[in-house]
């Protein structure tokens, strides 16, 4: 039975909810949190208000996210896969066009926002914070009333710059004016959410039921925080990864919300990439902290002391979020939620980096630059070995679909619609059913046409019941993210794993004995893998997930392609094939193979300016590819006959800053064409190689 019959049934056995009676609803979302960094997680960072909703309410153990920012905040916004709702990747300012909706890059139209529903419901509607759903805007998808990034795409910027953040409708004034030099945005976010409960009790509000998003950027890199804030962490971080990850390990036994024999598994291995990015570790493990040099240690400490200052940020505004609702009567009918949009993030490597996100260095930090970390103008990430604290005991981060990227907190908490629930719900759950689960608390049905478009069935589920300690019904939850890929029904779960640098294949876990997915079944259980990837790939298949969106889609390994002669090979399947098959860099230095109304085209980047060769004729059908680049020469063949060339601009002079993708060109252009830009047709192989001679 599809949701939206079970939400009316839901609602007519509850029966009707009267306007008085409706509970205000509070979404609080953190912003790369890891699974273990509350103290009712198991953390040593001290969350006492977060933890008040956890004992007032229900927490869950097993609450999925969509392995990142953008595609989890769809989801959590409209209550279906992020593939559904149009950003199964990242968000973009323009449309794709290109036949491939699970990745335009923004909410679709046939979709309903969590602001939408309520609001025509007769709720007013508040947002404070990160929207990072592309555009259209928060003001175009229901909300009332915005502060927050202003740009909608950002998704990181300088706390401590006013200029960042805009307050809309445009035309509004600000009621919160503070300048640089006192602004901070994680607190003045707090003071915004708690200038639009006010605003939202008076005038002509007064009376009506409202909805507030408070959607932090924190603990987000930058990391940035008040220094005297990140002062009173140096001690404890200075203790290293090691001990903290053991010590975290046993509060989690004491709570109940890991078994009390489990291991606490080896350090996770720091993702292959650039050697830069990945501070020399690229697949291996994370160091062990007692192998540092001091000078490496108190840098580190002191990024991780940041991290844990952000955190804090965000508790301390939560309970002046409570207190506020008690002083005015409202904590008891207000329906909130605590998440965060995934797993902790390990951007890039054991010592993290300095400046925008894959064009920083990594510096070490000593005396007053050591100081200086966290403060105004700088932009420092915390690293790949604090990622795993912040994850334990899960494996792996942010970006992959192993526990570690896609497991979360979440707590719920409604004292007049549910009684506290002693230990962790261990049902399965996941962000899309957060809309599923307010329009049966709020009895505001889920739309079936809005505005004159068809509405896409909700794809999640009602949560109350498990809260209130039923269980719910068995069902899969998939996820896909660039590549990364992963399916539980109930206790199993594969994932698409590398457990080599040249090893990538789907893993088999009984996640009942080993939530660290420490011991791969694949080889012991043929049947039930077969079973659980034919089930995952009918899903990809329906919602239009890589690599079925276009063949074998996805972001792999990057070669290093500087200086070098390269051949770009690719066979394909289309009866009108277009759009990009290989694209390694961007609008600076790169180099793609793609087709243009079913012509083929070789493109290359060099200092910004695009060199093309194209053939007249279209292909169509199953057809070969290659095209080569030398100092001399472009060529390229269809089918291994005679090739065309012309001169070549060059070899590319450096490594492009983004990577090698197949399927699409994601961010900025490697050829003259508009990104992102997806192919059309079936990509059976494809391949970029440096060539030795």
């Amino acid at each position: 039975m599809k949701l939206r019959s079970v939400l009316a049934l839901a609602i007519a056995f509850c029966g009707p909810v009267s306007a008085a009676d409706k509970p205000n609803v509070l979404v609080i979302l953190a912003d790369d949190l890891g699974f273990s960094d509350l103290s009712c997680y198991g953390s040593e960072i001290r969350t006492p208000n977060i933890d008040r909703l956890a004992s007032g309410g229900a927490k869950f153990s097993a609450f999925y996210n969509s392995a990142r920012c953008c595609p989890s905040r769809a989801s959590l916004f409209t209550g279906l896969h992020p593939h559904e709702a149009g950003i199964g990747s990242f968000a973009t300012g323009k449309p794709r066009g290109d036949g491939a909706p699970s990745y335009t890059g923004h909410l679709l139209p046939d979709t309903a926002t969590l602001a939408e529903i309520l609001g025509d419901a007769g709720y007013t509607t508040w947002m404070v914070g990160k929207w990072h759903m592309g555009i259209p805007g928060p003001m175009e998808r229901g909300v009332q009333n915005y502060y927050g990034y202003r740009s909608f795409l950002s998704h990181s910027e300088n706390q401590w710059d006013p200029g960042h953040y805009v307050r809309l409708p445009e035309g509004t004034q600000p009621e919160i004016e503070i300048p640089r030099g006192e602004y901070y945005a994680t607190d003045v976010f707090n003071d915004y959410a708690l200038e639009f409960l006010r605003q939202a009790r008076s005038g002509r509000n007064e009376g009506k039921p409202w909805m507030l998003f408070l959607s932090h950027s924190s603990p987000h890199f930058p990391i940035q925080a008040p220094k005297e804030s990140i002062d009173r962490h140096m001690d404890t971080y200075r203790a290293g990864w090691d001990a903290l990850r053991a010590a975290r390990l046993e509060r989690q036994k004491k709570l109940g919300l890991v078994p009390a024999d489990t291991e606490l598994p080896p350090r996770s291995q720091v993702p292959v990439d650039r050697d830069d990015i990945a501070n020399g570790f690229p697949g291996e493990d994370n160091p062990a902290w007692d192998d540092l040099p001091s000078a490496r240690r108190e840098d580190l400490a002191r990024r991780m002391a940041t991290f844990a200052a952000m955190v804090e940020h965000v508790d301390e505004g939560i309970g002046r979020l409570l207190a506020d609702l008690e002083k005015n009567d409202e904590l008891d009918n207000t329906l909130i939620f605590f998440l965060s949009d995934n797993g902790a993030c390990y951007e890039w490597g054991p010592f993290g980096f300095d400046g925008p996100s894959r064009r920083g260095t990594t510096t070490l930090h000593e005396g007053d630059a050591l100081a200086s970390i966290g403060q105004d103008d700088t932009h420092q990430s915390y690293g790949s070995g604090w990622a795993m604290l912040g994850n334990t005991p899960l494996n792996m981060y942010k970006h992959f679909c192993h526990e570690g990227g896609i497991a979360s907190p979440l707590i719920v908490h409604w004292p007049a619609g549910l009684e506290p629930r002693k230990g962790y719900v261990p049902d399965p759950a996941h962000t899309m059913d957060l809309v599923p689960t307010i329009c049966a608390a709020t009895g505001v049905p889920y739309p079936e046409e809005r505005q004159g478009s068809v509405i896409q069935p909700v794809s999640g589920v009602d949560l109350l019941p498990a809260a209130k300690g039923g269980k719910l019904a068995e069902r899969g939850i998939p996820t896909e993210h660039q590549g990364a890929r992963g399916y539980r029904m109930g206790d199993w779960k594969i994932v698409w794993g590398k457990r080599q640098p040249d090893e990538v294949r789907w893993e088999l876990y009984n996640l009942a004995t080993d939530r660290s997915e420490q011991h791969d079944l694949a080889t012991e259980k043929p049947e039930l893998l077969k079973r659980l990837v034919d089930e995952w790939e009918a899903w990809a298949r329906r919602v239009g997930a890589d690599p079925f969106a276009g063949g074998a889609t996805g972001s792999t390994d990057s070669p290093d392609i500087a200086g070098k002669p390269l051949r770009l090979s690719a066979e394909i399947r289309a009866s009108r094939p277009d759009g990009v098959i290989l694209a390694q860099g961007g609008d600076t230095l790169g180099v793609a193979l793609h087709l243009i109304d079913g012509k083929p085209a070789f493109d290359v980047r060099i200092d910004k300016r695009v060199t093309r060769l194209a053939l007249d004729a279209p292909v169509r059908g199953r057809v070969r590819l290659v095209a080569t680049l030398t100092a001399e020469t472009m060529s390229l063949a269809v089918d291994d006959e005679n090739p065309v060339t012309r001169p070549s601009p060059g070899l590319i002079p450096a490594q492009p800053m983004d990577g090698l993708n197949v399927g699409y060109d994601e961010r900025s252009a490697a050829g003259d064409y508009q990104a992102p830009n997806r192919f059309k047709g079936r990509i059976l192989s494809a391949k970029l190689e440096p060539l030795t001679h």
